[in-house]
């Protein structure tokens, strides 16, 4: 059984999620490398995502900030944007982007079913 434990916001380790990246990930629990895995994200004003996908499913929640999510292969537009609260599901190879917009950092509780990966698309 695990134990109960409560960690404020400010108290979470930050760090990029790979060398030079400006994304940072504070991960919650669970192993990346075999999954699943869930983590707070942080992603900077105006930052832009280049399209990419997922080997496993992606489940994500926004509790901060402003996003849209273009996809190649759907007719969601780039100009609907989501606020917190906002559930994404990205099934595993769904090629998709991010776009934070608004006038601050976006924040998200991000939990991927297998290892967590970034497979840059074409």
């Amino acid at each position: 059984m695990t134990e109960r434990t409560i960690t404020a916001y400010e108290g979470l380790q930050f760090g990029p999620i790979a060398g030079g990246s400006p994304v940072e990930a504070a991960v919650l629990w669970g192993n990346g490398e075999t999954g699943p895995a869930a983590s707070m994200i942080r992603l900077s004003e105006g930052y832009q995502k280049p399209w990419h996908s997922h080997t496993t499913t992606y489940h994500s929640v926004l509790v901060k900030g402003e996003f849209r999510t273009p996809r190649k292969d759907t007719a969601v537009t780039e100009s609907e944007v989501f606020g917190p609260g906002a559930y994404t599901v990205q099934p595993g190879g769904a090629v998709h982007s991010l776009v934070i917009t608004g006038s601050s950092e976006s924040v998200a509780f991000v939990l991927l079913d297998g290892p967590v990966d970034f497979v840059p698309a074409e």
